[in-house]
């Protein structure tokens, strides 16, 4: 054992502390998932106006999604190995993404109860599952990790 630590209770509070920093870096941004379905739902809108209101929402939807993607490769210093994912864990994170455009979807159908607009029913849903997203993602990251097989490499 290494002659910084004294006693074996200092080396497994070390351990611990490595293990709970790498836990940590696995874990999607809290923004991440409501800042796609955002963006996405901005381009959904955009759907439903004309000429340049279409074009510009379209774009800075587009740009948004790229920024989105640049940020999280920046920030992510984790790689699954290919052994990693167990049928399980696929299937846990199937259903809980599968439960996301269920609840994108079915939104806008209740909404459509009560307004017509195209885009309250679309801004809503997305508003909706952007919050639904944000608050499983926790939980889903837990159950899906529960399930892998293998480490992940730095």
């Amino acid at each position: 054992m290494s002659d910084q630590y004294t006693d074996a209770a200092e080396a497994l509070a070390a351990i611990e502390r490595t293990q709970q920093q790498a836990y940590a870096d696995q874990r999607l941004p809290m923004w991440y998932l409501p800042g796609v379905i955002g963006l996405a739902t901005a381009a959904a809108v955009a759907t439903e106006l004309d000429g340049s209101a279409q074009a510009g929402l379209t774009a800075a939807a587009v740009a948004g999604l790229l920024g989105l993607v640049a940020a999280l490769s920046s920030r992510t210093r984790i790689r699954f190995r290919p052994g990693t994912w167990t049928p399980k864990a696929g299937a846990v994170m199937a259903l809980w993404i599968i439960s996301i455009f269920v609840v994108w979807g079915v939104v806008p159908l209740l909404v459509g109860l009560a307004a017509d607009s195209g885009v309250w029913q679309k801004a809503v849903a997305g508003v909706v599952a952007a919050a639904y997203s944000a608050a499983t993602l926790r939980r889903a990251e837990t159950m899906v990790f529960a399930r892998l097989a293998g480490k992940v490499a730095r």
